[in-house]
């Protein structure tokens, strides 16, 4: 908010009015407004005059006539971001600030609100990402970093453990067809960078307020659409390859079925797993990629060994 301000009471005449202005004009050079504000006895905001009234008119005109009552004004502890909304919806260069009583404070500028708001979305996004004011700085103690991040490095362990599982459990599948070891690591990376697309997204939308972490279902439904379109894509894609690179039909159709369905399940990580880490005030920037990638793995695998298993009186 800027303290400076024009305001003048109500009885003042319009041609006083603009002796005063100028006489001050060095003190309003870099004022940002095109209104003088009309106060009454107690200070208290009673309407708004355009400049250009206020010179066009008689020069014995009282601006008590001049000036427009419902005026759009805000109070001092509003945020940053409803102030910004106030500039979007009414275009205006500058609205007054009023106290609880009604007092003129001053008058606040769109570049100021845009700027706080700025400032503020860098700011949380920073803390997100542990970059500033989040979990981890690089001059914390060894111990404590090392800490932080074991802790979510011990859980994909976990995680791994049972990705790996999932292949034992489906070895003599493997063994029987074994071009399935190679389009393995392709789902699990494709399907993680689709994941990791929707976590910078679901990140950046907290980040600038876009999103709350109640919003699941807004999300899943966005992301899943997305997962949809994107998913058949990749899954024509890579089926094609593995058709005309092995020559058989229902081979690619398995990978790239598993591909797409793995896509689906990989954005709907994706996209939720930051907002429920917020939830419970973790940081979304170092436990996010652990647990999406380990669990895209898991999906990834089980859908391509099952569906192999199931079939597999076509691979032969």
């Amino acid at each position: 908010m800027q303290a400076e301000f024009i305001a003048v009471p109500q009885g003042m005449a319009a041609g006083d009015a603009v002796r005063q202005l100028r006489s001050r004009a060095g003190e309003y050079a870099d004022y940002p407004a095109s209104y003088l504000y009309v106060v009454d006895e107690n200070g208290c905001l009673d309407g708004v005059v355009s400049m250009r009234s206020l010179l066009l008119c008689e020069a014995d005109s009282v601006v008590d006539r001049l000036k427009f009552s419902d005026a759009v004004a805000v109070p001092a502890d509003m945020s940053a971001e409803e102030l910004v909304k106030v500039f979007r919806r009414y275009h205006y260069q500058a609205v007054p600030v009023l106290s609880d009583d009604g007092k003129l404070l001053g008058v606040v500028t769109q570049d100021d609100a845009l700027r706080v708001a700025e400032k503020q979305a860098d700011e949380e996004m920073l803390r997100l990402t542990g970059i500033a004011g989040g979990d981890e700085f690089r001059v914390m103690p060894l111990h404590r970093r090392s800490a932080h991040r074991l802790s979510w490095l011990s859980v994909n362990i976990l995680l791994n453990v049972a990705a790996a599982s999932v292949i034992a459990l489906y070895q003599e599948t493997l063994q029987a067809v074994i071009a399935l070891a190679f389009f393995l690591p392709i789902i699990s990376d494709m399907s993680g960078c689709s994941g990791n697309q929707a976590v910078a997204v679901s990140i950046r939308e907290l980040s600038l307020d876009r999103i709350r972490p109640r919003d699941y279902i807004w999300v899943l439904g966005k992301e899943l659409s997305v997962g949809l379109l994107n998913g058949l894509a990749l899954g024509i894609i890579i089926g094609a390859i593995v058709w005309g690179w092995k020559g058989n039909v229902w081979l690619g159709a398995i990978v790239g079925s598993a591909l797409c369905i793995n896509t689906l399940v990989a954005v709907a990580i994706g996209g939720l797993v930051p907002m429920i880490l917020r939830r419970f005030k973790k940081d979304p920037a170092i436990a996010s990629g652990p647990i999406l990638t380990t669990l895209t793995d898991v999906c990834g695998f089980f859908l391509v060994l099952s569906l192999a298993n199931r079939y597999l009186y076509l691979l032969d």
